[in-house]
């Protein structure tokens, strides 16, 4: 197999990226095909109900990807700041729309972008001005039916105050639930290993303390982020 930084897989296919290559596998592990579309793109993602599937490049890009067809639908740049696009994105649970987090005024600054699928056009554009909220981790619970976001306070100081977690629904976040600093910073590096998924390259780079043993073997513990909410 090789050295890929992301990988995915479902009954029919497994996605593989280098960051410079996309593979395209059959469940056996034989290429279908390879694409050089995008530039340091580590996080695919398969669409539900779509034969589909995304790339996320932290240079601020997305690539779009047909199974059926095997070619490149698609590629478009939805932020100019570079290099620091590597937050968590999700699809819906019937694979219409697809949530972003993004960094648009400075690598510093995060907001939420949703997107209608049928053409990636983005339609709604959340917390962009709020300062305070930095969004890191976001995904769809089949369990829950509901969208979860991970992400941290500011302080008046304009640094780190608290972890979060918190529900999604429409364009406002409710049950915001505080994490202590080590449970969110150990949810925090679970999750962006699981977008690469769990591969020995990102587990080596990971903030997680590296990988050196099969003791690191996070993706048995299969955490969520709606196991730390608290209903009010």
């Amino acid at each position: 197999m090789k050295n890929f930084w992301g990988y995915i897989k479902n009954e029919q296919y497994a996605i593989g990226c280098t960051g410079q290559t996309v593979y395209v596998l059959d469940s056996s592990g034989h290429e279908l095909a390879k694409f050089k579309d995008i530039k340091y793109g580590y996080n695919p993602m398969f669409c539900p109900n779509h034969n589909v599937f995304v790339v996320k490049s932290t240079a601020g890009e997305i690539a779009v990807y047909s199974l059926d067809k095997m070619n490149l639908i698609m590629k478009f740049r939805y932020s100019k700041v570079d290099g620091a696009q590597d937050d968590g994105f999700c699809f819906s649970k019937d694979g219409s729309f697809f949530y972003n987090i993004e960094r648009h005024i400075d690598s510093c600054k995060t907001c939420l972008s949703i997107y209608r699928t049928s053409d990636f056009r983005r339609i709604k554009q959340l917390f962009l001005d709020n300062s305070s909220i930095v969004l890191d981790s976001i995904e769809y619970d089949s369990d829950k039916d509901n969208i979860y976001i991970l992400g941290f306070m500011r302080g008046d100081s304009g640094g780190f105050d608290y972890g979060f977690v918190a529900l999604l629904i429409d364009e406002r976040l409710y049950n915001v639930t505080r994490l202590a600093n080590d449970v969110y910073e150990y949810i925090s590096g679970f999750k962006h290993l699981e977008l690469f998924g769990f591969t020995s390259k990102a587990k080596k780079w990971s903030k997680m303390g590296g990988y050196s043993s099969e003791s690191n073997d996070y993706e048995s513990k299969m955490i969520r982020l709606s196991d730390f909410i608290q209903s009010r």
